[in-house]
């Protein structure tokens, strides 16, 4: 618990953060299951709208928080982070889980398997990286809100920057997506764009037609 404080501080923030997390999973499990286990739609998509709404809620009270006068502090940056990885990928978290769930509970078609390799594994490792930029993205812009909010600016070196607990948080997710990019897409359009040829042993004709007269 003393690690926990040293790193967050004594911030409320940190715990809407927790908050906003389980009332996300709480709504999207509850809103499927409230349409497929008890058959009521409605509701459902009312719990489910709840889930971006979550995340305003979230922006408002770190946006609050700041203009309150509070320095910003690690928990700033993780409620930024945490409100861009929703944005981009809530939507196809949410549609997954749906998927799921009408296989389970409703009769409904398995969901696809990933592919392995080929020309879907890398149309998919591009829409991947896609979301990790759109999620780098807004937390980026809203990192440099942040900075608008407590005063504008620009260091004058990279080992200035570095030592801002802003500017260094944007340059490591700008980072993070430059390496998602060669490891993700870029790997796997110069690698596993042929799809993996099928090993499986064939029977010979003249082996077949051994076996079937014995």
């Amino acid at each position: 618990m003393d690690t926990f404080t040293e790193l967050f501080g004594t911030s409320p923030l940190i715990w809407a953060i927790l908050g906003a997390e389980a009332a996300f999973w709480i709504l999207l499990f509850g809103g499927l299951a409230v349409r497929y286990l008890l058959r009521n739609r409605r509701l459902s998509t009312i719990m489910l709208i709840g889930v971006p709404v979550v995340d305003l809620l979230l922006l408002t009270f770190t946006a609050v928080d700041l203009a309150g006068g509070v320095e910003p502090n690690f928990s700033h940056l993780i409620a930024t982070i945490y409100l861009g990885f929703t944005i981009a990928f809530g939507h196809s978290l949410i549609t997954k889980t749906d998927a799921w769930f009408a296989h389970r509970f409703a009769d409904g078609p398995a969901p696809a398997k990933k592919p392995k390799s080929g020309p879907a594994y890398v149309r998919a490792a591009w829409l991947e990286w896609r979301r990790v930029a759109l999620a780098v993205g807004i937390a980026v812009v809203g990192l440099l809100a942040m900075q608008v909010m407590v005063g504008w600016a620009v260091p004058s070196s990279f080992a200035e920057a570095n030592e801002d607990v802003i500017w260094s948080m944007a340059l490591r997710l700008l980072l993070i997506a430059g390496i998602w990019l060669v490891a993700g897409p870029v790997y796997a359009t110069v690698f596993k764009s042929t799809p993996a040829t099928d090993t499986t042993q064939r029977v010979s004709p003249a082996s077949d037609t051994l076996s079937n007269h014995r």
